[in-house]
């Protein structure tokens, strides 16, 4: 009976593994699900929207092929959309009612020309994309995008972009019984097993002798060989056990280890609908993009405006300001600079590069650190320009932090540094939103200010001039305001007094060019940069009498003596707090950076 029940659980062993292994392989159903989508017409661009991304659950592998070169890049829909404005497309989304994915052609919009001329047909390198990708032939690239974020695909902008694009998901395709299947399996293969030895051990001692054997006869003995004989035979039987035992003790732990994985098991009861759809817009940390899973999912029925760039966004484009800034400093080129700069930052940094090409002792521009960033505080807009502020702590801490106003006129330009301001020592900024949530730029008639920028430009330039003396002295702090020292009314006496009886000095303050920029604080307050210039003007009081010019004047006018008078133009990049309405706090100074601008032989 033993060997009956032995064979009946090595029957049973054999089903239960075998179930199980099959559940694994010829039963498997497949793991991803794919959709293909075919360009019959090519263009050079291709948008792979959000509702293509999300058509199914789970992280999002493209295949793109059909071009030598291949570019994909992602960030937020709107962006996306807005830098192909003025270029014509294709869309690649969900047909909701087909639930299919399909390729339209779009149209170039003549409107947005503008657009189109402000950057590069090229999209690599924009200041828009969270992460882009080049390689060469195809591209295989899993991302984990949740809802609100597209791709867009391109070859180099000008030649088609690639035709074939796959896109595929993960689908579950566990088999939550073969741990269970294998296991029981395991289990009555042990059990037969035993069963089996039990019934050799059980037959080996039915053969044995029940009574002691008659006395043979004397003179007649076993030959010790014979005995040997029988031990030797006794013992090559037990051996032959041994690899019926061990061929399945090796399949059942070959078997069992198999069952570990996590997809072999009954699993706790799934996630609620709202738990699911947030682990639905987490963007999965294993994907080969965003590690750090730090994008956030977007609101479709949200209107709201999302801030201009992220925080990871703002580190590459300050890492690449950082850098065209060393070049042109080494370069002492403007043109070098263009890419990133403009509006008053651009023309004070190409004036130190006139003056110092005749006058290396005048002091070189502030180099802009590429980080780390102390303050980023993007504005929250629809719609270009957009503007962001930042400050940036080189890793030599007695130096300056440097604050940063950077503006972006069109999708498809990059963002330039319009005001690059030193921050007073043991400045404290007023506190401001998150990177995340943004803030409003302010109108520059704003009312919501205890002053508006042009007001504040006029009050500080009189108190430049005038110093106690003005009627503003009360509207602007005085403590911690180190350019009033540095070239305030009193500086301004002393230059006159210590002059030649020959000739004159007058100061004025001038029509300054560059956009005031207000963002608003979080106590409704506003972060203020202006520009200020003013001039100096030196003429000869005698007849006959010249005025001969020196250092930094002489090297941008190129006059070395006038009868006629010189005239020295100076900016100042200002950076300001000013209080809400309704507040009798004053406004402070928190950065400026000065220097010659402009020098030149009077009429």
């Amino acid at each position: 009976m033993r060997f009956i029940f032995a064979i009946f659980a090595f029957i049973i062993a054999t089903a239960l593994i075998g179930v199980g292994v099959a559940q694994r392989t010829v039963f498997l159903p497949p793991s991803t699900v794919a959709s293909t989508v075919a360009v019959a017409d090519p263009t050079p661009y291709l948008m792979i929207d959000s509702s293509a991304l999300l058509a199914h659950q789970g992280r999002q592998t493209l295949a793109l092929t059909g071009s030598d070169t291949v570019f994909a890049a992602y960030g937020r829909t709107s962006d996306v959309e807005a830098w192909l404005d003025g270029s014509a497309y294709t869309a690649i989304d969900l047909d909701v009612d087909t639930d299919e994915i399909t390729a339209t052609p779009v149209e170039a919009n003549p409107d947005a020309a503008d657009n189109v001329a402000a950057g590069s047909a090229n999209p690599a390198g924009s200041d828009l994309w969270l992460e882009e990708f080049t390689s060469d032939d195809a591209m295989y690239r899993t991302l984990s995008l949740p809802a609100g974020y597209s791709v867009i695909v391109a070859s180099d902008g000008t030649q088609p972009a690639p035709s074939q694009v796959r896109i595929s998901w993960p689908i579950p395709n566990a088999t939550p019984w073969v741990g269970p299947l294998l296991v029981a399996g395991v289990v009555f293969l042990f059990a037969g097993l035993v069963l089996l030895v039990l019934g050799l051990l059980h037959m080996r001692r039915s053969q044995r002798p029940r009574r002691k054997p008659p006395a043979l006869p004397k003179g007649k003995r076993f030959s010790p060989s014979r005995t040997n004989a029988i031990e030797s035979g006794m013992k090559r039987g037990r051996r032959s056990i041994a690899p019926l035992i061990a061929l399945p003790v090796a399949l059942a732990s070959v078997v069992a280890l198999g069952g570990c994985s996590s997809d072999y098991w009954p699993q706790a009861a799934p996630a609620t609908s709202t738990d699911a759809a947030t682990t639905a817009a987490t963007p999965d940390p294993t994907a080969t993009p965003g590690a750090d899973g730090a994008l956030p999912a977007d609101d479709a029925d949200d209107d709201s405006p999302t801030p201009a760039v992220t925080e990871a966004q703002l580190e590459a484009i300050v890492a690449d300001i950082s850098t065209v800034a060393a070049e042109g400093d080494a370069a002492s080129s403007t043109d070098a600079l263009s890419t990133r700069f403009e509006g008053p930052a651009l023309d004070l940094r190409g004036a130190t590069y006139a003056i110092r090409a005749g006058y290396p002792e005048y002091p070189a521009p502030q180099a802009i650190p590429a980080g780390p960033l102390q303050v980023v505080l993007p504005q929250a807009s629809s719609t270009w320009p957009k503007t962001v502020f930042t400050v940036v702590q080189a890793e030599d801490t007695s130096v300056p932090p440097v604050a940063l106003m950077l503006v972006q006129e069109t999708p498809r330009a990059n963002y330039k540094v319009y005001y690059e301001i030193s921050l007073e020592p043991d400045t404290s900024l007023p506190p401001v939103a998150a990177a995340s949530v943004g803030t409003t730029r302010l109108a520059p008639e704003t009312k919501l200010l205890t002053l508006t920028p042009d007001q504040l430009k006029t009050a500080y330039a009189d108190i430049l001039l005038n110093g106690d003396a003005s009627q503003y002295i009360g509207d602007v702090d005085p403590e911690g305001d180190t350019l009033r020292t540095q070239v305030g009314a009193q500086f301004k006496a002393d230059q006159k007094a210590g002059f030649s009886t020959t000739a004159s000095m007058e100061f004025a303050s001038v029509e300054a060019p560059g956009q005031d920029i207000a963002l608003a604080t979080s106590g409704s307050g506003g972060l203020v940069a202006v520009n200020l210039r003013e001039s100096q003007t030196v003429k000869p009081v005698e007849s006959g009498a010249t005025v001969s010019p020196t250092g930094a004047v002489k090297a941008l006018s190129g006059v070395t003596e006038s009868a006629k008078g010189t005239e020295a133009v100076y900016d100042y990049q200002l950076l300001f707090f000013i209080p809400p309405s309704g507040d009798t706090s004053q406004a402070e100074l928190l950065g400026f950076t000065q220097g010659l601008i402009q020098a030149k032989e009077l009429p």
